[in-house]
């Protein structure tokens, strides 16, 4: 008996072992699998090992459902032609073409499930597509009141999960616009959604909403690196690990175009707490100056002081960060200074200066400024613009696609829909595209040479290149 149950012992511990052996292998096997199918080293130029989805055939997929689903727009316009530019039938179908955005909000409307119709419908990207990205999240910051179906089409070309997004939304949005705004809010928990006063063009409530974006931005737990503010007629130029790797070389500088403030501008009551110059509402800037603006009084000085200017969005960045004397901008720049280099004034005081100022022939390619304001890519009066020109602005067209495409700034302002609404899903498509074909190879390193960043690494100022292609002008 002793030695039958002694033999069952071994035969079951036998069975086990052999069991055992069955789920390592199989367990191994299927994680070669899923390794395999799910990943790709990409990046010769990278010293990080990053992995991109190979189930990004999902989201091309999501992608040509997108493109599709807009009414007649794959069966008249050639996205190829119209960039190339030169075949002159091809460049004016896409012209003609008109858009509804109407058909967007209808067929999301319509489904039970609005988180759902509202991910599948814009193709939301709902995975990091690289490690590198997933280490180095970033903050978006918009203020919007009307256009909903345009700034979804918006957020789904700068989307990823481990990003954080903010939306302030004016008084004045209609019901159904808010709605749609808040919608978002419901359906991803990186996008949160707040309520301003009501904004109007060149008044202080402007500048008022988009800091309240930056307040709640710094108070999140979440580890984001850099901020970025979009309007709602934006459209990004780059991706989303071109725009990580660009900022690495930023190293935490403020990207801030930098002008004389027109005079006024000023107010004649009291004296402004800090030299004041103009910028563009688009800047780009580190957590650490986020957070060091939100609670400097200096800062909150000159908030209050600008309450009663013209346009006070337009003073607050550059002057904020380019005062270094009277106020330590983490990042900032001397800009008294920097318009010395600027206007040719530095050359010609000093002849042993080592560089001079480029001018436009310089040129420009995908990752190569032309110079040092790389926030926003914006058109105004007196120069080239193939759409229209709105408030001094130029609205961009299909014969300007050629240009975004290859552009070196991180966002072009600005897009209609109502205006050759094809440049926008033209740029559109080809930004996403570039972004799902999990390209790791290409060099940023130019954006390490722009005056920021090259300061900040310690370069005298005399050695400092500065790109002006049209001298003071930042724009």
């Amino acid at each position: 008996m002793t030695l039958f149950v002694e033999k069952l012992m071994l035969v079951i511990i036998a069975l086990i072992s052999a069991l055992l052996l069955l789920v390592f292998l199989i367990y191994s096997n299927t994680k070669t699998v899923a390794s395999t199918s799910q990943t790709k080293m990409v990046g010769k130029r990278n010293q990080e090992f990053i992995e991109i989805p190979v189930n990004c055939t999902r989201f091309e997929k999501g992608l040509d459902r997108l493109m599709e689903s807009i009414s007649s727009f794959r069966e008249t316009v050639n996205c190829a032609g119209a960039i190339d530019g030169k075949n002159t039938t091809i460049v004016e179908a896409a012209e003609k073409w008109t858009f509804d955005p109407k058909q967007f909000a209808e067929s999301i409307t319509k489904q039970s499930d609005r988180c759902q119709a509202i991910k599948d419908t814009f193709a939301f990207i709902d995975v990091p597509l690289s490690r590198e990205e997933l280490d180095y999240p970033l903050a978006y910051g918009l203020l919007v009141h009307n256009d909903a179906e345009q700034i979804m089409f918006l957020l789904s070309s700068i989307y990823q999960p481990q990003n954080q997004y903010c939306i302030a939304i004016s008084a004045t949005a209609s019901a159904e616009f808010q709605d749609a705004m808040f919608d978002l809010m419901e359906c991803f928990p990186n996008i949160y959604v707040m309520l301003t006063k009501p904004v109007g063009w060149c008044q202080h409530s402007v500048l008022q909403g988009v800091l309240q974006c930056v307040n709640y931005l710094t108070r999140l737990k979440a580890s984001w690196k850099y901020y970025q503010y979009l309007s709602g007629v934006d459209l990004p130029l780059k991706t989303n690990l071109e725009m990580v790797r660009i900022f690495k070389k930023l190293n935490g500088s403020f990207n801030a175009g930098i002008y004389d403030l027109d005079s006024h501008r000023f107010r004649e009551d009291r004296e402004a707490p800090l030299p004041l110059w103009k910028s563009s509402l688009s800047a780009t800037f580190s957590r650490q100056s986020a957070e060091f603006m939100v609670h400097n009084p200096k800062v909150k000085e000159l908030y209050e002081y600008l309450k009663g200017t013209h346009c006070p969005d337009e003073t607050f960045w550059a002057t904020i960060a380019g005062n270094p004397e009277k106020l330590a901008m983490p990042g900032g720049f001397d800009a008294n200074l920097w318009k010395q280099k600027l206007t040719g004034e530095w050359d010609n005081l000093y002849a042993t200066n080592k560089t001079v100022r480029l001018t436009a022939i310089a040129g420009f390619e995908l990752f190569k400024p032309e110079k040092y304001y790389i926030s926003r890519y914006q058109i105004w009066w007196g120069d080239a613009c193939y759409g229209t020109f709105t408030g001094g602005s130029c609205v961009y067209g299909i014969k300007d696609l050629n240009t975004l495409v290859s552009r070196p700034e991180l966002v072009a302002h600005k897009l209609y829909f109502s205006v050759q609404p094809a440049t926008y899903f033209c740029l559109y498509e080809h930004v996403r595209r570039r972004a799902l074909q999990g390209d790791g190879d290409f060099d940023v390193d130019a954006y390490a040479e722009l005056p920021g960043p090259k300061i900040l690494s310690g370069a005298p100022f005399e050695e400092v290149l500065f790109n002006a292609p049209q001298g003071w002008k930042y724009y």
